[in-house]
């Protein structure tokens, strides 16, 4: 073999070698009937979209999206954006690992209960995986249906994924979808003030009848979303700081699920009641 081809080979196996592989973890689903779905997370070093909140915004438009068609009649899973585009897949460069986030967006349509829904735990470890830049150390799955489960002791309604590898939901069933997927490497999911005075979260009043304060560890700004029971996003804010009052006035009386992110990538959830 030629001198020049063998180099050429030798620097192609090396390319291939260095090479990070695509990281593809799925959600598979099963529902009463048999009938099955699968949703895909992917990190991709091809894909370019930057941390986001869902929905991506569109001049940061994911590739991986596409407009497909679920008329058929059948049973299928999947995530919807705000620009009403549905895909079975949602991907994010390795600079984001590890966090990912499918927002109160994974939704089915025609299925019967009970849903069984799978993964593969051993893939939050994959040995490709870029762990300098941390674990994956909180994988969740969050609403009013995972109430049911004692995952951990995360909270009302928090699933931990890293606990087992699959949920059957055979309670509350209507208000399985939509609901979200968040992976990231801080475990600080605790509830607010009415645990411990060491809480990581701390809200008050709470009960609130019109403005809610929010304080987290550290002096770094911070966003914020809150959720009802079934997962639907009802309020969402910005760069907000400690202490700084927050509106609530315009939500109806219940219990919601709040998540706040620091801009260091912090996460931290918690619940608070609305009263009249």
């Amino acid at each position: 073999m030629p001198r020049n081809l063998l180099l050429a080979l030798a620097c192609s196996l090396a390319v291939a070698a260095a090479a990070q592989p695509t990281w593809r973890f799925h959600l598979a689903f099963e529902d009463g009937t048999g009938a099955r779905d699968t949703l895909w997370f992917i990190y991709d070093t091809m894909v370019t979209v930057p941390y986001s909140y869902w929905p991506i915004p569109i001049d940061q438009y994911d590739s991986a999206q596409s407009n497909l068609n679920y008329g058929d009649g059948d049973f299928h899973v999947f995530l919807q954006n705000s620009m009403q585009d549905t895909s079975n897949s949602l991907a994010f460069p390795y600079t984001a690992f590890p966090m990912f986030e499918t927002g109160d967006h994974i939704d089915a349509i025609n299925w019967t209960p009970p849903m069984t829904i799978t993964w593969d735990t051993s893939l939050f470890h994959a040995p490709f995986l870029p762990y300098d830049q941390g674990n994956i150390e909180i994988a969740t799955m969050t609403g009013i249906a995972f109430s049911q489960f004692d995952q951990g002791g995360g909270g009302f309604g928090i699933f931990n994924m890293l606990i087992t590898d699959s949920v059957t939901i055979d309670q509350l069933s209507d208000f399985l979808f939509p609901f979200p997927v968040y992976f990231d490497s801080d475990n600080t999911i605790d509830i607010g003030e009415h645990r411990s005075a060491g809480s990581l979260l701390q809200l008050w009043p709470n009960p609130a009848r019109s403005m809610v304060h929010v304080q987290v560890p550290g002096k770094e700004a911070w966003d914020v979303v809150v959720s009802d029971l079934t997962g639907r996003r009802v309020l969402v804010a910005e760069n907000m700081r400690d202490n700084e009052p927050w509106d609530v006035s315009s939500l109806h009386t219940g219990i919601y699920l709040i998540s706040v992110r620091t801009h260091q990538s912090h996460i931290y959830n918690g619940t608070f009641q609305k009263i009249p």
